[in-house]
């Protein structure tokens, strides 16, 4: 087409038609410049096609280490409520002078148990302010940020004070009270002397205030991490849905 024109220009110079030269100069100049719009509008486009296929690869990236923490906090969800079981058991039993059968032995030992739930925060760490800004939709990025805020500022905090209560007690308490301290083989963990151990204070205090702290420690927490992690998945497949259209 520009040839066309530029043929068009020589014979209009030749024979002296200037007004129609500038016409078809102008003409030639046009499609020029609308050409190199689209060309601009096709990379433009190709740019934003790779920025949003960056972004679709990072919510997925994001959703599936969500999904793992969900499984991780279900499994500790369930774990953990066996451990409140075997707190009640033992303080009714304290509280109503139960006589002593086998199976305090584990309920002594359950009762200690401090398994260390976590958030995986690996993805967001490698994240920077520049990957994150990757994410278009604003809520959704303060969303992400807020999730991985709670698992370093709350979530951690509150499970390693509650694994260092149990850490205390067993460097000050059971190291005195028990033998087989925790002997995860035989699932027991044995009284020296069950009869003193009912009417031990210091015992019963921590037996009493370690359920207080099971829930305000851990099972809150664990609940929140659920919650918080269901409407991120949530969130993250709505904006898929957009973004994959």
């Amino acid at each position: 087409m520009i040839k066309f024109f530029r043929k068009i220009r020589q014979r209009l110079l030749t024979e002296n038609k200037f007004s129609k030269y500038l016409i078809y100069a102008i003409g030639e100049i046009v499609l020029v410049v609308i050409g190199i719009l689209i060309a601009l509008q096709i990379n433009n486009w190709n740019e934003q096609q790779k920025v949003k296929s960056n972004e679709i690869g990072l919510l997925k990236t994001f959703k599936k280490s969500l999904e793992k923490d969900l499984i991780n906090i279900d499994w500790n969800i369930k774990e953990f409520r066996t451990v409140d079981y075997s707190i009640n058991i033992l303080i009714k039993a304290f509280n109503e002078n139960l006589p002593f059968n086998d199976s305090l032995n584990f309920h002594f030992l359950n009762s200690t148990a401090r398994w260390m739930p976590s958030i995986e925060q690996e993805v967001y760490a490698t994240m920077t302010a520049a990957d994150l800004n990757i994410i278009s939709n604003d809520s959704l990025k303060i969303e992400i940020v807020d999730y991985y805020s709670f698992a370093k500022r709350k979530f951690d905090t509150s499970i390693n004070r509650y694994a260092n209560v149990i850490e205390n007690a067993n460097n000050n308490i059971f190291n005195t009270r028990f033998d087989g301290l925790w002997n995860t083989g035989d699932r027991a963990m044995i009284p020296h002397d069950y009869e003193s151990l009912k009417v031990d204070k210091e015992y019963k205090y921590f037996i009493n205030s370690l359920k207080m702290q099971l829930w305000y420690e851990v099972r809150d927490p664990l609940n929140k991490a659920k919650s918080k992690s269901e409407k991120l998945i949530t969130r993250i497949d709505n904006e898929l849905l957009k973004l994959e259209k």
